[in-house]
Order: structure tokens, then C-alpha cells, then sequence
């Protein structure tokens, strides 16, 4: 399990390491832009913030992360500021839990092994080529204004050939990608991909899927004239 903890005050540091560091493979920052940096460049577990840091301080820090990042781990606030209003603060920019100092090692650990046993928060990244943009997990497909609903093996489709693009994907690949090692019969692929044009001819855009045959599918880039 790996921790950030990101905390200026290096006594609380060697005291936090020194108890969890055992359990816990931990990096530390001391200031607010080492912590996002770090938090930003690796995947966590769990975030233990400090509010109050050197330069940006944890309500920027946590407001940015939940920004940026693209796998959310749960953030727990570390402050000496108890009162209601603190803690809104802290909730309203995406802290899912709170510890006043001074604290508990032992309720750290125990807040840390809770926090990291919740599934992590994956945030939906959109691919695009030649103005087609597909959100995989909604199996949203836009093009400008114009939308469209995939069914999800459609969706499928379309995210190997747009991450081919503008090479061809061959029908195995597909295959393989569908349905592992045991395919259906030859036509189900057919049937796939013709839904998936039908999609595309709802965003006049039926021309991009192209099919080369006895080798695969793919998707062209259609210029602008």
C-alpha cells in the first residue's frame, strides 16, 4: 500500500514514518507544490495532506489534485483547526476525511487502512481522431454538436481503431479483443461493425469506417476542404 503524506513540520514526519513505514510504503513532501507534484506523478493509495504548508497550502493542493488527476486516491486532512467551518472547507474540495492535531498515530494508520479499502475513483478520459471524441466508459461518441450511444462491444470497436489510427486493425485483433479465444461465428463481427457505422451515419460521419478487405478495419482522417 503507498502513502503520500505531505506535511512541513519534519518531527511530525519522522514520527509518522517511524510508525506506518512498517506497513506502508510512504513518500513525504514538505511543501504544498512538491506534495501535488508528487501526488499528480504517482498513483496512491491514500493522500494524508496537511492544511496549512509552505506556499500553496492543502485546500489548493486537494482543489487541484481532484482537477488533474486521473486515478483519485481518498485524501485525508491533517489540521489544528477544529471548528465546523474548517472542516466544510476541507469536505468542499474533495477531503473524504479529517484529523485535528494533535492526533493518534494509531487512528492514522487505522484512517489510512479503512481509506484505502475503498475501490479508487477512476475519472473518465475521452480519445479523439479526426473529430470523433468517445467517452469508453459512458460509450458517449460525439463529432461538434452531435451525439451518439454505443453499445458497449461497438464502443469496443471504435477505441481499437481510433488508438490504431490511421493504421488498420486487423479482424483477429478485433476478434481477440472482443471475445478472447473463442470468437462466435464469422458474421457476429459483421453484425458489430455495422452498427457501428450506422452510429457514425447518425454523425454524417458513416464514411470515416473504412473496410479493407481480408485485413481489417480502420478509421481516416477526413480533411477539411
Amino acid at each position: 500500500m503507498r502513502v503520500l503524506i505531505i506535511e512541513d513540520n519534519l518531527d511530525m514526519q519522522a514520527n509518522i514514518a517511524d510508525y506506518l513505514e512498517k506497513d506502508f510504503s510512504l513518500d513525504f513532501a514538505y511543501n504544498g507544490d512538491q506534495g501535488l507534484e508528487l501526488a499528480l506523478a504517482n498513483e496512491y493509495d491514500v493522500i494524508v495532506l496537511d492544511l496549512m504548508l509552505p506556499g500553496r497550502d492543502g485546500l489548493s493542493v486537494c482543489n487541484e489534485y481532484k482537477k488533474r488527476a486521473t486515478s483519485l486516491a481518498p485524501i485525508i486532512m491533517l489540521t489544528a483547526r477544529d471548528t465546523i467551518e474548517d472542516k466544510e472547507a476541507g469536505f468542499n474540495v474533495g477531503a473524504d476525511d479529517y484529523l485535528v492535531k494533535p492526533f493518534s498515530l494509531r487512528e492514522l494508520k487505522m484512517r489510512i487502512g479503512a481509506l484505502a479499502r475503498r475501490p479508487k475513483e477512476r475519472i473518465q478520459q475521452s480519445i479523439s481522431y479526426a473529430g470523433l471524441v468517445l467517452e469508453p466508459d459512458s460509450l458517449l461518441l460525439t463529432r461538434g454538436l452531435q451525439k451518439a450511444t454505443l453499445l458497449e462491444k461497438e464502443a469496443k470497436i471504435l477505441r481499437l481503431l481510433i488508438e490504431g489510427a490511421p493504421d488498420i486493425v486487423s479482424t483477429a485483433s478485433i476478434n481477440y479483443a472482443l471475445w478472447g479465444e473463442e470468437p462466435p461465428e464469422s458474421g457476429a463481427l459483421r453484425t458489430h461493425i455495422y452498427n457501428l457505422r450506422k452510429s457514425l451515419s447518425s454523425l454524417d460521419a458513416s464514411d470515416f469506417l473504412i473496410t479493407h478487405r481480408g485485413k481489417g478495419y480502420s478509421i481516416r482522417e477526413v480533411k477539411e476542404i
